[in-house]
């Protein structure tokens, strides 16, 4: 049933939005009108500054190779990338490869071998801010592959020479060999940065191959718009933002594991990959805590087999039909 023929949609809406600001008001990290903000303002400067002076961890890139029929291979690059490897194509999300970030250094390096970049065929990014459209990190990428954004993206990465760049608004797709993807909506403020405030789309994207479905959420906020993309298009394998939501301005922009984990119910998913964490320090809380907040939500609420936390680097494989992972 659509929402506009739902009468409960919009209640139900309205108040789970309600539970999940009184849910982050009771996390002990979230009060930050009662004095934390000096702590965790103090806090994000200690990490920022001791990563400038620490070189980022560099795990070694292990091969990926396409799975066989059924099978879609699940790799986290680090921060938002992600690389899917089905049976006959390779996609890639969000490409940040390098080390730093508008002065902050990564603690852990993106981690994609060579050879998986070499073969890439698709590019996703999801909207135009530098952590998601770095035009350093395309130039590194094979010019073949065709590259898709959203809406009044297309003329930052044209000059890079790619042999297509194709601009999908949601509901719109796009076909390569096994893979068919959709662009969905997102909720996130998509201008490029300080000194570009032109208005640009943002997306999510729907990845269909091997009769699985993976959802790339990209940057994006909770919505009510999980609810929706979950009964048209039946995600089994959710790849969810989980950092940057301190101060709790950023939520407006951004979500935190709770947020994820109502997304991912919403979505009525079988698996939750959580992405964003561990590379640059998004927002004030600590870098590690995403994670431990994360897990500790999936055991309360009996999630923690749905949950597959990647370290860079690793891969699962997600099956036809059931959406589990097949191990690392």
């Amino acid at each position: 049933m659509p929402p506009s023929a739902d009468p409960d949609w919009q209640r139900r809406v309205i108040e789970r939005a309600k539970e999940l600001d009184h849910e982050h008001r009771r996390h002990p990290r979230s009060l930050w009108q009662s004095g934390a903000g000096l702590a965790l303002s103090l806090h994000f400067l200690r990490t920022a500054t001791r990563q400038l002076l620490t070189a980022p961890r560099r795990p070694e890139p292990r091969r990926v190779e396409h799975p066989g029929p059924g099978q879609i291979a699940v790799t986290f690059v680090g921060h938002a990338t992600v690389m899917l490897t089905t049976p006959l194509a390779r996609v890639l999300t969000d490409p940040y490869l390098g080390d730093f970030l508008l002065g902050l250094r990564r603690a852990e390096a993106a981690c994609l071998h060579s050879a998986d970049a070499a073969d890439l065929n698709l590019i996703l990014i999801s909207h135009a801010h530098r952590d998601r459209l770095d035009l350093a990190s395309l130039r590194r990428l094979p010019g073949r592959a065709a590259v898709l954004v959203p809406p009044r993206c297309a003329s930052l990465v044209k000059r890079l020479g790619f042999a297509r760049v194709v601009e999908l608004a949601p509901g719109q797709s796009f076909e390569y060999a096994d893979v068919e993807v959709t662009a969905v909506a997102a909720r996130h403020e998509g201008a490029r940065g300080l000194f570009d405030r032109a208005w640009r789309g943002t997306c999510g994207y729907i990845v269909r191959s091997a009769g699985a479905n993976v959802y790339f959420a990209g940057g994006t906020a909770y919505f009510s718009g999980f609810e929706e993309i979950g009964r048209r298009l039946h995600p089994d394998v959710a790849l969810l933002p989980v950092a940057g939501y301190q101060p709790p301005v950023l939520r407006e922009d951004n979500m935190s594991p709770l947020d994820a984990v109502q997304a991912f119910t919403d979505l009525g998913a079988r698996l939750l990959v959580p992405v964003g964490h561990g590379s640059f320090p998004l927002g004030y809380e600590p870098l590690d805590e995403p994670l431990r907040w994360l897990r500790q939500i999936c055991a309360d609420r009996g999630l923690s087999a749905q949950l597959a936390v990647l370290g860079h680097g690793e891969t699962c494989f997600v099956r036809a039909g059931d959406g589990k992972s097949l191990g690392p």
